[in-house]
């Protein structure tokens, strides 16, 4: 990285952009926003109308969009969401190139190719940091879950629970009649801002833009 650029970085928290100082509480590692770039293409063609047929397109969008994801859910044959469970075998793939050793005293040193790890069992906790952001073991943590003959998947944070999902799309948005039919407020009736006589001669033409080109000489 160069100097700038990374002293442009520490001008900011670290716990924003270092996974080393992320909060563990979200289960999530990421670091990007594309949550908001999804959003704002998903909401893409209502951005354009009008205040209030915008928020009634995405209103019904994401009225539609709850029953759909809770029909998705229910379809799962598993407890815990696909994305975490593809993870989690990637990671039992891993473990199997580990060694484990153990202190009996819930700390054990897990050994992965020239690196070595410690993970508490009692606190849950590995210093790779994958079990804490994610809330799946991470494969140092399945090893030590597999030498105590436990099964690691019982271990994967209730984020990532079928559960979890079913409550996050429980309720829903009811149907709205048109807008014929809304109650108008006269206290919070939208008017129009004041017109204000601004000082000096109105002016007739329109201001043009600096890479406009000029009808003609002078204009």
């Amino acid at each position: 990285m160069a100097l700038p650029a990374g002293e442009d970085l520490l001008e900011y928290p670290p716990k924003s952009w270092c996974r080393a100082y992320f909060d563990t509480v979200c289960k999530h590692p990421a670091v990007e926003n594309n949550i908001n770039e999804s959003f704002n293409s998903w909401i893409l063609e209502a951005r354009f109308k009008p205040i209030i047929g915008m928020l009634e397109a995405i209103r019904i969008k994401v009225m539609n969009r709850l029953g759909q994801q809770e029909d998705y859910v229910m379809k799962w044959t598993s407890e815990f969401t696909p994305k975490s469970l593809k993870l989690y075998n990637e990671y039992m793939k891993i473990d199997q190139i580990c060694r484990v050793d153990c202190n009996a005293d819930n700390g054990y040193e897990v050994t992965e190719g020239d690196d070595r790890h410690i993970v508490n069992l009692r606190v849950k906790r590995c210093t790779c940091r994958a079990w804490d952001l994610e809330g799946i073991p991470c494969p140092h943590t399945i090893k030590a879950l597999l030498h105590e003959r436990i099964n690691p998947l019982t271990e994967t944070n209730w984020y990532h629970s079928k559960e979890a999902f079913l409550l996050t799309y429980k309720h829903k948005l009811q149907p709205m009649r048109g807008n014929f039919f809304w109650k108008i407020d006269p206290l919070q009736a939208m008017e129009p801002p004041e017109f204000v006589k601004l000082a000096g001669r109105p002016r007739n033409k329109r201001v043009r833009q600096k890479d406009e080109a000029l009808k003609r000489q002078g204009e």
